[in-house]
């Protein structure tokens, strides 16, 4: 089982590597993440707990939520990412 902390740091990696900052979407947000884990409920916590810090924007595209970083929250993230994302 997968750790939400390890879940965030993975998602904040990718998007941050896309530079999906603002009104950049991306729908691929869990196909980063190994197949095993993807229907965990962690992967479900971690991107609600992203959500209502206001880290990520989500936007309901195609019948799929899409989502980008939020650009107020910059600092924070890239905060996040050097210590976390990173390293692995």
């Amino acid at each position: 089982m997968a750790h939400v902390l390890e879940i965030k740091a993975r998602i904040i990696r990718k998007l941050v590597q896309w530079r999906k900052w603002g009104g950049s979407h991306t729908e691929n947000v869990l196909s980063g993440l190994p197949r095993q884990i993807r229907g965990e409920k962690a992967v479900k916590k971690a991107l609600e707990e992203m959500v209502k810090d206001g880290w990520l924007l989500p936007a309901k595209k195609t019948g799929e939520t899409h989502y980008s970083l939020n650009p107020e929250k910059t600092d924070e993230i890239l905060q996040f990412y050097e210590k976390y994302s990173k390293k692995n």
